[in-house]
């Protein structure tokens, strides 16, 4: 009876070692899978996407595509203030970005890039009180056709707010209009952009 039981304790030691030593051959194993598959997997990655050519402009300057200011993901916001010179309106960028929107004789912004476009229009005028009936038109027109539009009348304390993502493109324009004879509130209208690159 003895000699039977140790048996059988020699035998759970062997069983104990070899589920030991299969143990940490699994962990060395998964170990080495992962951290070199992980390896592997960064230097294909590196082999198979092809590096995009910059694209080059003819004086030699890169287009603004590779413009630091303006990463894939990130956005970028400029600011037009309305003003009204002479008694026509102006739209006065107050930070510029001529690779991203031109102002084309103060009344028009021309595109220049390609993306998606966050429009943020705010318009407030002055000669608005309790005796003004009447409702005005504001609107935002891309060539010559309506993108954003609404009324402002006293009900709206003079103020009208509109806002749309548009996708434009390089050469389209965008055009203010407002009511004929009113008289703006320069402080509080401006048209506000958001831009974000296409991928």
């Amino acid at each position: 009876m003895p000699q039977h039981t140790h048996i059988q304790h020699s035998l759970i030691h062997i069983l104990l070692l070899w589920i030991t030593v299969l143990s940490i051959a699994q962990i060395v194993f998964i170990v080495l899978f992962f951290t070199a598959g992980h390896h592997d997997l960064s230097q294909n990655s590196d082999a198979v996407t092809p590096e995009r050519p910059m694209p080059i402009r003819a004086n030699n300057t890169p287009s603004p595509l590779s413009d630091p200011e303006l990463p894939l993901g990130k956005g970028l916001m400029l600011i037009f203030k309305i003003t009204e010179v002479n008694g026509n309106m102006k739209l006065v960028a107050k930070n510029p970005h001529q690779g991203l929107i031109s102002e084309e004789r103060g009344k028009f912004l021309k595109i220049k890039m390609d993306g998606y476009f966050f429009l943020n229009l705010r318009v407030t005028l002055l000669s608005c009180n309790e005796t003004w009936e009447s409702q005005h038109t504001v609107s935002l027109k891309m060539k010559g056709k309506d993108i954003l539009k609404g009324g402002i009348n006293k009900n709206t304390s003079c103020t009208s707010l509109l806002s749309k993502v548009e996708v434009l493109t390089a050469g389209d324009t965008l055009e203010v209009n407002l009511p004929a004879n009113a008289q703006i509130d320069e402080d509080n209208s401006q048209l506000d952009i958001i831009y974000m690159r296409k991928p």
